[in-house]
């Protein structure tokens, strides 16, 4: 089955100027985690061959975007 995320929210706080994230902030690879899980790709399997032709993961961080599902 496929994931579905819940759409139309707003995800994270700011500090009361809008300066600075309140918690952990969300990266540009959370995102990516986020779609790959949606694609259904098993991100703790799943590699790639780097130049040298070892396995590398396609993500350091792996977390998707949970508020999302």
């Amino acid at each position: 089955s496929h994931a579905r995320l819940k759409m139309g929210q707003v995800i994270g706080r700011t500090d009361r100027l809008a300066q600075r994230p309140v918690g952990k902030p969300y990266i540009p690879q959370n995102l990516l985690a986020t779609l790959y899980r949606v694609l259904g790709i098993d991100l703790a399997r799943t590699t790639l061959p780097d130049y040298n032709g070892r396995p590398t993961f396609l993500l350091d961080d792996c977390e998707p975007v949970r508020e999302l599902f």
